[in-house]
């Protein structure tokens, strides 16, 4: 983000990029209220208000998707089962921490959060290091580098959310719908976002083919290209736009059900082929010393 901003990267797309700190705001709170068009944050926030049904704020990037980090408990506690009738420290709640946390009490230990746990909001991770150690609390979740602390103390990693394999969108770049469709001299001409709702159908068709060819078909085949330039150009009314957007989306829902495509990438074997790019690259246009 820093980089975008000192560098003016946002010049090359008409953008004047802006470093605004939060504080103890929630960024989302700043998105909504208009004060801001753009936050990097947690995606919680804008997951949060989806569920609620306001889907007002779209991730348009997701930077991370490793949590890091995991419970740490009194030494004592050797176990998930050892959590039951205990105490755990949150930062507070809908935050990310805590979102985590009940998945994790639920899903991998088997525990229902109030009922078989009692989670007591008490500040920051920092702050729940040291409840865990004044013993107000008898666990707490805790993010880099407060986990190399708490191991210095004497307290027990009970769960690592990496080793789980817990992913989730850690850090984004979160916007308004609003601020996605502001480009007036389209919508003056055409009555809606041209250019957005092209892309839109464009994803939708390129993720359907990913996910049940394994590949991409660059340009676009026929006849989707020419519907989706058709719709770049203004030429398809809004209403036959929408109704298109919701049948690509249907599409793809029933693509992501069919696909044969495993749910982790290979990575090792990507990790090769990159290896293998650069040395064939350099070896290609490098010049021996003299």
């Amino acid at each position: 983000m820093w980089i975008a901003v000192e560098d003016r990267i946002g010049r090359k797309y008409g953008i004047e990029l802006k470093a605004i700190y939060a504080g103890r705001l929630r960024p989302q709170q700043l998105l909504m209220s208009g004060d801001v068009p753009i936050v990097v944050a947690t995606g919680s926030g804008a997951l949060t208000s989806h569920v609620l049904g306001s889907k007002d704020q779209v991730i348009v990037a997701i930077n991370m998707t490793k949590v890091g980090g995991g419970i740490f408990a009194r030494s004592e506690i050797r176990s998930g089962e050892d959590l039951r009738g205990k105490t755990i420290g949150v930062s507070r709640a809908g935050s990310i921490s805590e979102i985590i946390l009940r998945y994790v009490l639920r899903a991998k230990l088997g525990l229902q959060p109030d009922r078989d746990v009692k989670l007591l909001v008490v500040g920051d991770p920092a702050v729940g290091l040291q409840a865990l150690e004044r013993g107000i609390v008898d666990a707490t979740p805790l993010t880099m580098p407060l986990p190399l602390m708490a191991g210095k103390m004497g307290f027990r990693e009970l769960v690592n959310y990496d080793a789980l394999g817990i992913t989730f969108p850690a850090n984004t770049v979160t916007t308004s719908r609003q601020t996605i469709g502001k480009r007036p001299e389209l919508i003056e001409a055409h009555g809606y976002d041209t250019k957005y709702a092209m892309h839109v159908l464009r994803l939708a068709v390129q993720g359907r083919e990913l996910l049940l060819e394994g590949a991409l078909t660059l340009p676009i085949r026929e006849p989707a290209r020419g519907e989706i330039r058709a719709v770049r150009e203004g030429q398809v009314p809004f209403d036959e736009v929408v109704a298109h957007i919701e049948e690509a989306e249907r599409a793809l829902l029933a693509a992501h059900e069919a696909t044969a495509l495993p749910d982790e990438p290979d990575v090792e074997r990507v990790d090769a082929w990159l290896v293998s790019a650069h040395l064939r690259h350099w070896g290609a246009t490098s010049t021996p010393a003299p």
